[in-house]
């Protein structure tokens, strides 16, 4: 049996897993062979065209009469790093605390019932499972350093595998760091008042904000009584806040005479009236032909696995700000943006209800 432990007096181990999905920055993941789950060396590293993923991160650094902290965000999350000021023993390095012990740095759970199973053609063998696992450790910092990473993948587990998570001080620390690493949440379309949009009938988005690692609804501040979620995001510990609002999404189909259209990330809509009736601010796209030519008339390549739909681009844009509770905030950076694509079926006639797909 194996399991990804690292003696941390040795320093770190270069790892990395395939399919990533990076939580905490943009930069893509190194890619281990796909038949050993339990690899622990780099593969070769991918890096896919910047301009059709979320922005990179951006760090700043704060000073008040109570900590020191270092604040990151990104097109995708947002998170910090704080040492008390006066704690003492608070400001030593993860080596220096906890010297001798061992990171299990990849944990194993079940695949969640969203995510399509990979066919598993050796079941006799093992099963298919979501690992996690922290990468870019800095032991020589106090809490991980700041391009640390989890990367989420579904491997092939062989039997006989140890995914047990027993834990220690060190491992334990670590994953409640990353656990405090907060991913903004994800839009996820639904289209307004048919599920399934018509030709000539204006279609109006609105969405459903979700953690793209956990699958919850996100409903925080302004939205926190809101069914659908909300695109705001706040972060709070021991006095210290980040905080996340959305200032506009942006809907591109990518078809030739068909324009984006940018939009009031709260895109209000109100059931059962008229078009004309609906919100000023309401984001709305009216059809003029089927999706069954998407194909043919798309302005940016269209998957091999999206039939007969438009592959939209949906970009949001986000303001990030910071400091401690009760006193004036901080803007990081200049905003991001975080890019992601969902697939649009639009029909000539009323058809039944296609779940939108989320490509991130």
């Amino acid at each position: 049996m194996r399991r990804f432990l690292c003696a941390l007096s040795a320093g770190t181990l270069a790892m990395a897993v395939m399919v990533g999905v990076q939580v905490v920055t943009s930069e893509p993941a190194a890619a281990c062979p796909t038949s050993d789950p339990n690899c622990d060396s780099p593969g070769e590293t991918t890096r896919p065209d910047p301009a059709r993923f979320s922005d990179g991160t951006q760090r700043e650094s704060i000073t008040t009469p109570k900590r020191s902290c270092s604040v990151y965000a990104n097109g995708s999350g947002m998170g910090s790093f704080c040492v008390t000021l006066g704690g003492g023993g608070v400001s030593q390095t993860l080596r220096e605390r906890f010297a001798g012990q061992d990171l299990q740095r990849c944990r194993y759970g079940e695949i969640p019932g969203s995510i399509e199973r990979p066919y598993n053609a050796n079941p006799d063998r093992g099963r298919y499972m979501l690992m996690r696992c922290l990468n870019n450790i800095d032991f020589d910092t106090y809490s991980g350093g700041t391009d640390r990473t989890l990367d989420i993948s579904i491997v092939f587990v062989p039997n006989g595998t140890d995914t047990s998570y027993d834990g220690n001080p060190l491992s334990d620390f670590l994953w409640r760091q990353i656990n405090n690493a907060t991913r903004l949440p994800a839009p996820f379309m639904v289209t307004r008042p048919n599920p399934t949009p018509l030709v000539g009938t204006p279609t109006f988005f609105t969405f459903r904000w979700i953690n793209p690692v956990t699958e919850e609804l996100v409903a925080q501040g302004p939205y926190a009584d809101r069914e659908q979620g909300g695109p705001f995001r706040e972060i709070e510990e021991n006095g210290f806040t980040m905080q996340a609002q959305a200032t506009s999404i942006t809907i591109d189909p990518n078809q030739e005479g068909i324009d984006a259209v940018t939009c009031d990330p709260d895109t209000p809509y109100i059931d059962g009236a008229d078009p004309d009736q609906q919100p000023a601010e309401a984001c709305s796209i009216t059809f003029p032909r089927s999706s069954a030519s998407a194909r043919e008339l798309a302005t940016e390549p269209i998957p091999d696995n999206v039939d007969e739909a438009f592959h939209a681009d949906i970009e949001v844009r986000w303001e990030v700000r910071y400091g401690e509770q009760g006193e004036e905030m901080r803007q990081l950076g200049d905003g991001f943006t975080m890019r992601l694509q969902q697939v649009i079926p639009v029909q000539e006639v009323q058809a039944a209800n296609q779940p939108p797909i989320v490509v991130f």
